[in-house]
């Protein structure tokens, strides 16, 4: 019995990160369509409230990776012989949520005059996080190399403020 209520404590993150991100699938921008007169204009002319948005998704993004990759890595979990399987089955799932996430943020990073300037900067992110991504999957996965993605994720955060949105991290309440 014991047993199971270690399992089943384990599983209730990975249950809320596959809601978050079933929701924010649901729930994401209109990026990729045009304009109804099929003029071309992008993402830009129908995104309202991008900077809003735009602080939700990073929001989102940051705290799924802080919590469910940064603080494992950082407090040696990956390398545990019993809760490797499991944590990196959350780890991936983050990585997911958080990529996604960074799309959605990045679709309304460019319809914001404000936050224009970060397209660059969070594409690079995507890029890092995409390839981190594959490294958890495989296994070769540092704890350096989740370092320094976080140190990329901080440098976003600091562009965001300069730009006058400060990301903070939110995580979404355990059951």
């Amino acid at each position: 019995m014991n047993r199971r209520r270690r399992i089943l404590s384990h599983a209730a993150p990975v249950a809320v990160i596959l809601v978050l991100s079933l929701a924010a699938v649901g729930c994401g921008s209109s990026s990729s369509s045009t304009s109804a007169g099929g003029s071309g204009t992008g993402a830009s002319a129908q995104i309202s409230h991008p900077k809003t948005k735009f602080l939700l998704h990073a929001g989102l993004a940051f705290g799924a990776f802080h919590h469910w990759i940064y603080k494992p890595a950082k407090a040696g979990v990956f390398a545990h012989p019993f809760l490797h399987k499991l944590t990196l089955i959350k780890a991936g799932l983050a990585g997911v949520f958080v990529y996604h996430e960074l799309k959605l943020a990045l679709s309304d990073a460019q319809a914001s005059p404000t936050l224009a300037k970060l397209v660059s900067p969070i594409t690079a992110v995507q890029n890092k996080l995409h390839s981190l991504a594959a490294d958890i999957r495989s296994g070769k996965a540092s704890p350096g190399q989740i370092t320094q993605d976080n140190g990329s994720l901080g440098l976003l955060g600091q562009l965001a403020s300069k730009a006058g949105q400060p990301v903070k991290d939110l995580i979404p309440a355990s059951p």
